[in-house]
């Protein structure tokens, strides 16, 4: 098993080629690289490493700089400082997330788990198995902070029965019958919403499944919508028809 370790603080890489020898001797440590420069001559003249201990600062910038041109194609173990970049780290092969400072027993566990995986399977795809670890770490929008002149409230999510949009204004419409306004990119927001709760349905609105009450055909191969509690309808794009359709039954 061969390791390389991106690491541009001393003290840190001499605690990782510590912490690596005391949990199996054998294992060899191929390289320690400082820079993303190092990263990128190093990795286009050696063979693929068996695992990778990342930090994500180095030398000179973010070492997704290198990791995002698929530099690195092997599972990584990113260690930082940093608590803001589990969805980046999750994004470039990423199978644990260790805070600095790094004890002992999370360095084993990351180990252990990491063997767990290659026992498990023979052969692995990590780009596949990196979007995986991807969606189990992924969080959606909880809450909406409503900002009126006086004062500022939140919404819950949960409680939404459909959002729309209209000349920048977004609008979420509640179970209790009542609507708040905000201002926030449709396209942005609909990307914040769990697809498994949330689906748009055309360009200006996005539905809660849990407040659908009935489905009707509708002209031009589209579909209306019975949203509980309220009497107008809301209408699906023939061009997304078919996909919420499949999206209703999964």
């Amino acid at each position: 098993m061969t390791i390389v370790i991106l690491e541009d603080e001393s003290l840190n890489a001499e605690q990782l080629l510590f912490y690596i020898h005391k949990y199996d001797p054998t294992i060899t440590v191929a390289g320690l690289l400082k820079s993303n420069k190092e990263v990128v001559d190093w990795f286009s003249k050696n063979p693929m490493p068996t695992l990778v201990f990342s930090d994500i600062k180095l030398l000179d910038g973010s070492v997704f700089n290198s990791l995002q041109q698929e530099t690195v194609t092997c599972p990584i173990i990113f260690t930082t400082a940093f608590n803001d970049f589990y969805q980046n780290a999750f994004d470039n092969n990423g199978i644990a997330y260790l805070l600095k400072p790094i004890s002992y027993k999370s360095f084993e566990k990351a180990m252990d788990k990491f063997n767990r995986l290659t026992h498990t399977h023979n052969t692995i795809n990590w780009l596949d198995f990196s979007e995986v670890i991807k969606k189990m770490n992924v969080t959606y929008k909880e809450r909406i902070l409503i900002k009126n002149v006086n004062n500022s409230m939140l919404v819950e999510v949960k409680n939404v029965m459909f959002f729309s949009t209209n000349l920048g204004v977004c609008e979420a419409f509640d179970n209790q019958g009542r609507s708040y306004e905000f201002r926030q990119k449709f396209s942005d927001l609909v990307s914040e919403l769990n697809p498994d709760i949330f689906f748009q349905i055309n360009r200006g609105e996005a539905i809660n499944i849990h407040y659908i009450e009935l489905i009707e055909p509708y002209f031009n191969d589209r579909l209306s919508i019975k949203v509980k509690n309220r009497t107008k309808r809301l209408i699906t794009s023939s061009a997304v028809t078919a996909e919420f359709r499949k999206w209703l039954e999964r």
